[in-house]
């Protein structure tokens, strides 16, 4: 942790910091484990994205709240199906191939819901729920939201008009 906390200028960024990494630490390797099925790759994935979580530290206000949660849940991720994605087009067979390929439950397709914003919420892939929920439930701007998710502003833009 003081390899992340020489890289925060501020003191109030540091405290932030340290709130999340021990609140967050177990889950982003849960999620991350989840995805990959691999130790040493879900700690490579995690430490990736608590740098990403420094690069941003002065966005997060309140780092014990929903919103930093499902920030945090969302970068870990997106670095573990990218890092997922950059292992199959290698070629790199993982010995838990069948795991990995299991289609995952989708825990929002399971939500019953009165409104038809929330079922076609739960109806759109991943990817899409992911940045309507960063840009418009979290209030980042598409800049904010492009870094945060490693993609150009234009595609973040593009994305979210397809998602609509």
């Amino acid at each position: 942790m003081l390899i992340y906390l020489a890289m925060i200028d501020s003191e109030e960024g540091k405290s932030k910091f340290e709130i999340i990494y021990g609140t967050y630490k177990n889950l982003m390797l849960y999620k991350a484990n989840e995805i990959l099925g691999d130790v040493r790759d879900t700690e490579d994935v995690v430490h990736e994205a608590f740098v990403k979580i420094v690069k941003i530290i002065e966005k997060i206000d309140d780092p014990k709240c929903p919103k930093t949660k499902a920030l945090v849940v969302t970068i870990v991720e997106r670095k573990a199906i990218d890092l997922y994605r950059k292992r199959k087009r290698r070629g790199i067979v993982s010995l838990d191939e069948d795991y990995i390929n299991a289609p995952s439950p989708d825990p929002i397709e399971g939500v019953h819901t009165k409104t038809d914003l929330a079922a076609a919420m739960a109806s759109l892939p991943a990817k899409y729920r992911e940045l309507l929920m960063l840009r418009y439930d979290s209030g980042f701007s598409e800049a904010e939201v492009a870094e945060i998710m490693d993609m150009s502003q234009e595609n973040v833009h593009k994305t979210i008009q397809r998602a609509k």
